[in-house]
């Protein structure tokens, strides 16, 4: 199922969002130990990557788009489209056809409120959710992890929080 955002940008915003966990700076630092400082909201960044189309159709049919605008701070895990893709078709049909119930509660699980700096997480810890469960962080080597899923790339400084790109969506129990 392909998804397409509706929402417009405003003044073009370019943002190229490295997803390489293998590329190095020159000081050898794993590529999510670096961060980007971007102009705009959370959503802001989210609209302007091609990466992030399902994110923003998700948080549109969610009616979380507003939230995510708001003053935060917030520290958001956001799954790419190929995040996405990697869930079974049957469970992303169930999440869209419950935007007020289990896609709301596992859009607000990839939300954490206030700034969490992670990425020198080198003893494992919980955070707490917008949802209200809690999500793994731990650091293995040049790898930081959010439960199941891995940080790639550089981590994304908002006017509004901080943004870690993830490779799988993170799933909360449903009750």
């Amino acid at each position: 199922m392909k998804f397409t955002s509706t929402l417009a940008a405003g003044a073009a915003l370019t943002l190229t969002l490295s997803a390489s966990t293998t590329a190095r700076a020159d000081d050898a630092q794993p590529a999510f130990e670096q961060i980007r400082q971007v102009d705009g909201t959370i959503v802001d960044v989210a609209v302007g990557s091609e990466d992030f189309s399902t994110l923003v159709a998700a948080l549109q049919a969610a009616d979380l788009v507003t939230t995510l605008q708001g003053p935060g701070p917030f520290t958001v895990f956001a799954p790419t489209n190929e995040a996405f893709a990697k869930i079974p078709p049957a469970l992303l049909n169930y999440l869209l056809s419950d935007p007020e119930g289990d896609l709301t509660a596992t859009l607000l699980y990839h939300v954490v409120p206030g700034v969490n700096d992670v990425r020198y997480q080198y003893k494992a810890r919980d955070l707490r959710t917008a949802q209200g469960q809690e999500v793994f962080a731990d650091r293995e080597g040049d790898y930081l992890w959010i439960n199941n899923a891995r940080v790639k790339g550089r981590v994304v400084q908002a006017d509004n929080g901080i943004i870690y790109i993830i490779d799988s969506v993170l799933l909360p129990q449903y009750r």
